[in-house]
């Protein structure tokens, strides 16, 4: 996974100031009061319970109600001590807001804002709940999450408050070599600045005619407090079993014994919950249109939508589950205080651990491997899902069990230094598309089992044609700029030309080959344009021609675009079979490709992490957490199924990141299983209610609700 680029933190920090701020870091500590022992602290819990939320408005009385706004033809009135909201809902939705008036509201030092709702009405209202800072433009500055509140019911709405900037310097020097941080610096690219909270929305969804909602207590919750990570006693925060030590939540594991345990109860549940009873071999529509069997998976338009066909000739939408295996590794060099104990390795001292391997060794012992892989494709299918994506590992994915898909990587030149993108003009890329293809002859190519391949992972084609610029910074041997040279003497007569439409000096050709500068896009846009079209085609018509001329048949999936540049769109919609996306939103029930093109689109990635089983497990969610993510994924996949070009999701990923971080830093709570193999239970009830109504949902026999 690859998120999108975040600014810059405020303050930056070198590596040759990191001796400077331990000392500080040392010293700070000397300076704290004593504190609890190791084994008292492992009693009480470090971080203890927060139960002073911080109230930002009364809903009970009529200043409360000042800063709550509803629509034309709604009401609002007191109600006891909430505020009762209600109306029509148009064409399924309604919006409500709420704004902290002068001055915006300070959650700096908490973890979530909460708002509880009742649903006085007759049907299920689903809430998207979203707070803005200042800055929110569309896309960054805000946090967002979903919850389903049924008729009659009361939900605490929460938002967990993903900070924008980054922490202080001492904690990132205490905490090297992980991306979010136990006091609650969780980075993201549409993160917030809790500090300044200026307005919540509440997008109100429903397939009733009307809502009726009360509203109490809005407030911020969970205090975000890191003093206790500078306590000497705070390491080890990993316990023995790669879990959160500082906190307690009733699935965690306390002692090898709990595993066992562990087992009964799941495979209780397994056998209670078999594979769905409509889906074939492959998890398509058995009991659905019986279509031209064939040999491959292939994509076809049926009933107004596209779809995934499965070789036995049945519709197949794929609901997938990325890296099923047992990659879980988490460095070790220089952390060893972080941890409890390490996992038993035989080249000590360990480069890196995984923690998660080591429990499945606890529960399957020699066997581990043979029995995860098997016990992974039964989970799968009885949790509602027919698909292992990407990165899921070959000993799992050639059992014949599941569908899966793979991804093939271009080994050739960049384009340009500062892009993640192969040069489709160096002979070297054509070959290297050739052996990537060429290597999966014998094995996935005559698998039927595989769905077929995405040929690489969130290219840097950036958001539109300005990409180019960066090729005009290569050196003057790389293939892609001379192409772009070469296309600029077709477009102009000279060089005087070119200098005075993009107000240049090159003087020569070859002075522009030579020069690595870049220019103003906004004058050099209409050739950016045209280069950016030759360049997308022949990306995308040499990447199929090489996987056609060696795998015949099998599905090309795209490139996986985390964002949109809409030449390299319609290019990949022109000669790839499925157009893909990583789409890390709310909601793509309006995902659509550029000028209404009407081709197929699968999901390679897509998340909601929920931290109440780590490091914000004492912050007074409870389940709460656990439950909104599963409301996100029901109310993200429901939309996907009701978009016509879209054939299926791929939920990233299988398991837990370690809490300590993987090489890159990443280290969100967003697997099925956490970190013992525990699965998810809240998830995993929604993912098996969707794959047993996936097709009819898909074919409107059921009634679309969100």
């Amino acid at each position: 996974m690859k998120t999108a680029p975040c600014p810059a933190p405020r303050n930056q920090i070198s590596s040759r100031s990191m001796p400077w701020l331990w000392l500080l870091t040392t010293l700070l500590l000397a300076m704290l009061p004593a504190s609890r022992t190791g084994a008292e602290a492992a009693e009480a819990g470090v971080l203890e319970k927060h139960t002073n939320d911080l109230v930002m408005l009364d809903f009970g009385g009529n200043e409360g109600l000042k800063h709550l706004f509803a629509p034309k033809g709604c009401t609002i009135i007191n109600h006891g001590d909430a505020a009762e909201v209600t109306g029509p809902m148009r064409g399924g939705s309604q919006s409500l807001t709420i704004t902290a008036g002068v001055q915006p509201w300070n959650l700096s030092n908490y973890l979530y804002l909460v708002v509880d709702v009742h649903n006085r009405g007759r049907q299920t209202v689903t809430i998207i709940c979203r707070a803005e800072d200042p800055e929110y433009a569309g896309w960054h500055h805000f946090a967002e999450s979903v919850a389903r509140v049924d008729a009659g019911e009361t939900s605490s709405v929460m938002v967990f408050l993903k900070r924008k900037y980054g922490p202080d310097e001492i904690l990132k020097a205490r905490f090297p070599g992980m991306s979010a941080l136990p006091d609650g610096y969780m980075p993201h690219w549409s993160g917030i600045d809790p500090a300044r909270l200026t307005k919540i929305v509440l997008g109100l969804e429903s397939s009733g005619a009307d809502f009726d909602l009360e509203m109490r207590g809005l407030r911020g919750s969970g205090v975000c407090d890191p003093t206790p990570l500078l306590a000497p006693d705070y390491f080890p925060f990993i316990d023995a079993y790669g879990q959160f030590r500082h906190a307690d939540w009733p699935t965690k594991i306390h002692s090898a014994q709990d595993f066992a345990a562990r087992q009964m109860a799941e495979a209780s549940a397994l056998q209670a919950s078999p594979r769905p009873a409509s889906w074939d071999k492959y998890g398509g529509f058995l009991t659905g249109p019986q279509l031209a069997a064939g040999k491959n998976f292939r994509v076809e338009k049926y009933g107004g939508k596209w779809w995934l066909v499965d070789p036995d000739g049945r519709l197949f939408w794929s609901h997938g589950v990325t890296c099923v295996g047992f990659s879980a590794t988490t460095p070790v060099p220089g952390r060893q205080h972080f941890f409890a104990e390490l996992p038993t390795n035989d080249d000590p001292p360990p480069s890196a651990a995984n923690w998660y391997l080591a429990n499945l060794k606890r529960k399957w012992g020699d066997h581990a491997a043979t029995a995860a892989a098997l016990l992974a494709h039964e989970r799968l299918s009885s949790w509602g899902l027919n698909t292992m994506a990407s990165w899921s590992d070959e000993g799992v994915t050639r059992l014949d069990k599941t569908p899966y898909t793979k991804i093939l990587y271009i080994d050739a030149p960049k384009l340009a230094p500062g892009l993640k993108l192969a040069d489709p003009f160096d002979p070297a890329f054509e070959r290297s598309a050739r052996r990537a293809a060429v290597a999966e002859q014998r094995s996935t190519g005559n698998d039927p089992w595989c769905i077929g391949y995405f040929i690489g992972n969130e290219l840097e084609w950036r958001g539109g044609p300005e990409v180019i610029n960066e090729v005009l910074t290569a050196p003057p041997k790389r293939a892609g700029k001379q192409a772009l040279v070469k296309l600029l003497r077709q477009r102009y007569a000279s060089i005087a030309r070119l200098d005075q439409a993009w107000q240049t000096t090159y003087a020569s050709w070859d002075n522009l080959l030579a020069c690595t500068n870049r220019v103003d896009a906004t004058l050099a846009r209409q050739d950016f344009v045209a280069f950016n079209e030759e360049l997308a085609q022949r990306y995308y018509q040499t990447c199929q021609t090489e996987l056609q001329r060696a795998l015949p048949g099998k599905l090309n999936l795209g490139s996986r675009f985390n964002t949109v540049n809409p030449i390299a769109v319609r290019a990949s919609a022109r000669y790839c079979d499925v157009v893909s996306f990583n789409k890390y939103n709310t909601s793509i029930r309006s995902l659509a490709l550029p000028d209404g093109l009407d081709r197929p689109i699968i999901i390679g990635e897509f998340h909601f992490p929920a931290w109440d089983r780590s490091f914000a497990a004492a912050a007074g969610g409870d389940h709460l957490c656990e439950a909104q993510r599963a409301d996100g994924y029901r109310y993200y996949v429901t939309g996907a199924l009701d978009n016509p070009l879209i054939v299926g999701t791929h939920w990233f990923q299988y398991l837990d990141q370690p809490l300590t971080g993987r090489a890159d830093g990443e280290n969100a709570p967003i697997g099925f299983v956490d970190v013992t193999d525990t699965p998810y239970d809240e998830l995993t009830k929604v993912t098996r209610e969707l794959g047993d109504n996936l097709y009819a949902r898909r074919l409107n026999y059921l009634a679309a609700t969100r």
